[in-house]
């Protein structure tokens, strides 16, 4: 790696605050990683953490350098990306924050291709909020967010790749599993599991419930999760009937251990984005994965143009507005 040394090191435990956890990061002792930091500070003639206790923070000092650092790593990797066809993939790196879904059930098809072509390559996931991908995206700690709610920021690049579809599943034994439609006020009558209160997940169901009629507080909500694995693994031990990502669903749907149930009005759907700090597109291994999710993207979009399953063909009056709207079935 071309990176300063002594600047690596400060920059993970900066980013840790934890001197085991760094070493752990760094595949060096806790000695070597203080040492590398006591250098560095006596260099600058600077402290740059705070140590009381077992609690370490970054001094005023440190946290204006962590920016420079910052922004010493980026041009480090687009360099070293740059250098990538000259023969040179040692110490390329690619990190990528991602919100849950695209976390756990998007990048995981996505990243063999890359890896293909950068045998090499070091790849860094930081799972989070939509709010705390793209703070570790405006601090330089990522190269590239990948979001699942809307985010209107003028500082970011903000590009929708594709749409998510929030489905309603229930056990393969339950009443509704072979009914071609159920309505949103049908589903006060079960018991219904949700993400946490305030996640973006359940923000979606809550307004399309909202616009269908039906109030939160009129909900049979005992069981809230804030994993969507818990909420298949509920719904398949008859706990109740429950919402989470289609994505998330089909290895579940395909073995048959819950069913789809459409939505009149529906189905769900929310906008899968990129963000990246203003400028060029990134280059190197960022590059081919923000082409990867466009063809994802498309992909999904020629997929969802296909007929819709028999059942689910059907036209219905949304309710309130008196528009015939065609559901077609689609996943996006």
């Amino acid at each position: 790696m071309i990176e300063n040394f002594k600047l690596k090191v400060f920059r993970v435990v900066a980013d840790m605050l934890n001197y085991r956890r760094a070493a752990e990061e760094l595949h060096l002792t806790q000695p070597a990683v203080t040492a590398q930091i006591r250098s560095l500070e006596e260099s600058l003639g600077i402290a740059l953490f705070d140590r009381i206790g077992r609690d370490t923070t970054l001094t005023p000092a440190g946290a204006t350098l962590l920016k420079y650092v910052r922004q010493i790593e980026a041009i480090t990797n687009e360099a070293v990306a740059a250098l990538a066809p000259f023969g040179g993939q040692e110490g390329v790196e690619l990190s990528i924050g991602a919100s849950h879904t695209i976390a756990v059930y998007l990048l995981p098809r996505l990243l063999p291709q890359i890896l293909r072509e950068w045998p090499k390559l070091r790849i860094h996931i930081m799972g989070g909020s939509t709010n705390e991908v793209l703070h570790a995206l405006v601090t330089h700690r990522v190269g590239v967010s990948l979001i699942e709610a809307p985010a209107h920021r003028p500082d970011l690049k903000i590009e929708t790749f594709a749409e998510d579809e929030l489905t309603l599943i229930a056990r393969p034994d339950h009443p509704w599993a072979n009914k071609a439609v159920v309505r949103a006020a049908e589903l006060v009558q079960e018991p219904i599991l949700l993400r946490e209160v305030g996640s973006g997940m359940r923000q979606f169901v809550e307004s399309y419930l909202e616009r269908n009629g039906v109030l939160r507080q009129q909900l049979r909500t005992f069981i809230d999760m804030n994993s969507t694995e818990g909420i298949i693994s509920a719904v398949e031990a008859g706990l109740g009937i429950g919402f989470v990502p289609r994505m998330s669903a089909e290895k579940a749907l395909k073995l048959g251990s819950v069913a789809e149930i459409h939505l009149d009005n529906g189905p769900i759907r929310r906008q899968l984005s990129i963000a990246l700090l203003n400028g060029p597109d990134p280059r190197g291994p960022v590059g081919q994965l923000l082409q990867l999710l466009r063809n994802h993207g498309h992909a999904r979009l020629h997929v969802g143009t296909k007929a819709p399953p028999a059942r689910a063909q059907r036209k219905s009056t949304a309710m309130g507005n008196g528009k015939s709207e065609q559901y077609d079935g689609a996943v996006s």
